[in-house]
């Protein structure tokens, strides 16, 4: 399984060789690791990325299950595990990524000077050379919350494989550097399946890596599924700097304190004038909401008013998280207008 390149392969590892738990299972890839399968019919494959964010296990969870149990799937099946060092560095599952080092999931666009994007230059590398029918990518939220897809593409093959994973489809054009955006001419689903310590969100993985690895077509529509289409969501995010918190009163520490159960946001409407936390008039300026032109519309969908930040219209929020670190560096969360 060992060689010189940056990613290894390890073809039809047996349920022996993986080890009796899934931290033994990452402490023996060592590194990002393609796991081919054998399958069935071998004049097809598909893929399952998981572990590009170190604190995101269900994926992996779920891969080692399927191990375990030596189904063969319906056609040949390959599994990249990828964040396995930021998710064995103490305290396990926790890190996004390395401290120091970009988001692997920001990577996936030139230029590929960084170890993290040579990386991911030789993931689209094998995907170019594998051409897959589809790839499904599957995360945690970063917040506890329902399961969800995201795609790119709003193609009939797109929305018949998102529909088989989750009843929400959030389409977007926003481009971050994800494996998601990757032009392969076939189907790259994200799935959020929920908090990393859910257990819905494993059970989640699980039924998503059952259906590609059982299912003779993903593309066929779904009888009786009804998805909820969120589109064109934009991102609530801070300026460099601001410091934040979380919790049931304002921080006399902090710029900005969101409501400790602010999770609960998650994919209901919240209607205008919701409290969501506190922070002073000028810090509203820390704010941005930017539209697909760079316009900041911060201002049409909050404001602030004896110090408390208000909803200034029905939205609907996802990928609410409470963890500090993860909304300064990435956003606070997604919104539509309801």
């Amino acid at each position: 399984m060992s060689d010189s390149t940056p990613l290894n392969i390890w073809s039809d590892p047996t349920p022996n060789e993986i080890g009796n738990s899934v931290k033994d299972f990452l402490n023996h890839l060592g590194g990002p690791v393609w796991i081919d399968v054998t399958g069935r019919d071998q004049s097809r494959c598909r893929v399952v990325t998981t572990l590009l964010h170190g604190n995101e296990p269900s994926g992996t969870k779920a891969l080692y299950q399927f191990l375990k149990s030596r189904t063969v799937p319906a056609v040949n099946m390959h599994f990249l595990v990828c964040s396995v060092e930021a998710a064995l560095t103490t305290p396990e599952f926790s890190n996004r990524h390395l401290p120091g080092k970009p988001d692997m999931n920001r990577c996936f666009r030139p230029p590929f000077d960084s170890q993290e994007g040579k990386i991911a230059e030789r993931i689209i590398q094998r995907l170019q050379t594998l051409a897959p029918e589809a790839v499904v990518d599957i995360h945690n939220t970063s917040g506890s919350g329902p399961d969800f897809t995201v795609t790119s593409h709003l193609t009939d093959d797109h929305q018949n494989l998102a529909a088989r994973l989750s009843s929400r489809l959030i389409y977007t054009g926003i481009k971050l550097g994800s494996l998601m955006e990757i032009e392969l001419g076939i189907p790259v689903i994200t799935l959020e399946a929920g908090g990393s310590w859910d257990l819905e969100a494993d059970q989640t993985a699980m039924k998503a890596i059952q259906c590609l690895t059982e299912q003779d077509d993903l593309f066929a529509p779904v009888s009786g599924r009804k998805v909820a289409l969120y589109a064109h969501p934009m991102r609530l995010e801070v300026l460099s700097g601001t410091t934040l918190d979380y919790g049931t009163e304002k921080s006399p520490d902090t710029d900005m304190t969101l409501h400790r159960d602010i999770e609960h946001q998650n994919f209901g409407v919240t209607a205008g004038n919701t409290a969501l936390g506190w922070m002073n008039e000028q810090s509203i300026e820390r704010l941005m909401v930017r539209d697909y032109d760079g316009k900041n519309l911060v201002r049409e969908m909050f404001y602030i008013k004896d110090g408390e930040l208000f909803t200034a219209c029905d939205l609907r929020l996802f990928m609410v998280t409470t963890r500090p670190r993860i909304a300064l560096s990435d956003c606070l969360f997604y919104l539509v207008k309801a």
